[in-house]
């Protein structure tokens, strides 16, 4: 596949987009090609850096991190490196920072090189932004979509939590090396990236409802790549490097939207949030941790389920919405030791109903309006969970070792994760929550 650039600031697609918004791409360059570790090396010299700093872990390097710092070597730069040995558990947490940063403190680098995929390339960019480094991505498997974010997905004190930061200025990606990555982190990334099926409803939904800020020409970035990977997933499960390829850049594309956006609206929505809702009792002991990418893909199976009985028929007429209420003991329960957290997202919940009423549907056929404009968006569903079904993510309760009584759990408090409104949030202002989630948990898994 030829390299492929994205842009440079202050050329398309950077500039005044038609939804009024004036988008940035801090990545100015993304090259998916067989030759992207020389590219790699050209980009570092054009640059004028003289000592990059590799950051890699045990299975990155013999995948990818052992040739890049072989030809930065050969190219007569003063190469550092930093491998954390883990082969498994590793987390972009506390102590992965501390040691990252204590190796990176009395360094003379002038650039960072993260080769993995989430949790070097999180850990890598929360410090290279703490230490206003710039730094290189080099992707090792299509496992997540944040190769290009602005985002650090960090899970501090138990809690995971997304942290503004630079991006990288470019990605350079060897699609065989892709696609050589086990097929466990490829399967991840397409429920990640199957995922923004309910994330962009999610995100239209709050639009029509509460006049949040939408752009369609950033949400077409992450569409059309969701439905390219939902018709050839069976390509990509079998490691052909040209869908591959075309897999890995429609990742990266969701990154690039959300650094546009400037926050992670245009590929998260209550997936997410029940995704990091299992982290956190992974974090307290509960539940093993599992990879992101099969959580958010799991939990879309119920999202869309949710997302139909919202806004495809369940609910035929609107009340106005009701205030959150504080939470009694058995929400608490679930969120032991995040109490200030949670009142945060409440806290913040009630302002955006407050600041965003004006624009809340009060006549049927306004909420007609409503319900057609997002059930076109639904039209996809289908198609996602037949992908799904192929990428071996099942829709039965059991999954990821997660019960019926979890799941009831998760999408009945999840919501208080994040302060970003969501169907959950819809349904529980409707005060249909409990009947949904009931509904959601009862439906025979269907692709249709």
């Amino acid at each position: 596949m030829v390299a492929r650039v994205v842009g440079k600031a202050g050329s398309p697609p950077n500039g005044q987009c038609a939804c009024g918004a004036v988008h940035r791409v801090p990545t100015d360059l993304v090259v998916i090609d067989e030759h992207a570790v020389e590219q790699l090396v050209a980009y570092v010299k054009e640059r004028g850096w003289t000592s990059p700093f590799v950051v890699m872990d045990a299975n990155t390097e013999e995948a990818a991190g052992s040739g890049v710092v072989g030809e930065l070597s050969r190219a007569n730069l003063r190469v550092t490196t930093f491998c954390f040995p883990e082969r498994s558990g590793l987390l972009a947490d506390e102590t992965s920072v501390s040691r990252l940063h204590e190796a990176l403190k009395d360094s003379a680098t002038d650039a960072i090189v993260a080769v993995g995929s989430g949790v070097i390339t999180d850990t890598t960019r929360y410090v290279a932004s703490l230490m206003r480094r710039e730094f290189v991505s080099v992707p090792t498997a299509a496992s997540m979509d944040g190769y290009a974010s602005n985002l650090a997905v960090m899970e501090f004190g138990g809690m995971k939590t997304s942290f503004p930061v630079a991006p990288p200025v470019a990605i350079f990606a060897d699609p065989h090396t892709i696609a050589a990555a086990p097929l466990d982190m490829t399967r991840a990334g397409l429920g990640d990236l199957f995922g923004k099926a309910s994330a962009h409803v999610d995100w239209l939904a709050s639009h029509e409802l509460y006049g949040e800020r939408f752009c369609a020409t950033v949400e077409r970035r992450v569409t059309a790549p969701l439905v390219h990977a939902a018709t050839h997933v069976e390509d990509i499960i079998r490691g052909s490097p040209e869908a591959v390829s075309r897999f890995l850049s429609g990742l990266v594309e969701s990154g690039i939207a959300m650094a546009m956006i400037g926050n992670s609206r245009p590929a998260s929505g209550c997936e997410h949030h029940a995704s990091h809702f299992w982290d956190q009792l992974a974090a307290g002991g509960r539940r093993p941790h599992t990879p992101h990418g099969f959580q958010v893909g799991y939990a879309s199976h119920f999202a869309m389920r949710l997302q139909r009985y919202a806004f495809g028929g369940g609910i035929h007429e609107l009340v106005p919405p009701r205030p959150i209420a504080s939470d009694g003991d058995d929400a608490r329960s679930w969120f032991a030791g995040h109490d200030a957290e949670v009142d945060a997202v409440l806290d913040e919940k009630r302002r955006f109903l407050g600041e965003h009423a004006s624009t809340w549907p009060t006549t049927p056929s306004r909420w007609q309006a409503v319900q057609e404009k997002i059930g076109e968006s639904m039209g996809v569903f289908p198609l996602i969970a037949e992908a799904l079904a192929i990428a071996r993510i099942p829709s039965e309760p059991g999954f990821l070792g997660l019960d019926v009584a979890t799941l009831g759990a998760t999408f009945r408090w999840a919501n208080r994760i994040r302060s970003r409104y969501t169907v959950l949030d819809f349904l529980e202002g409707q005060g249909r929550l409990d009947e949904a989630v009931d509904a959601m948990l009862s439906s025979r898994p269907t692709a249709s």
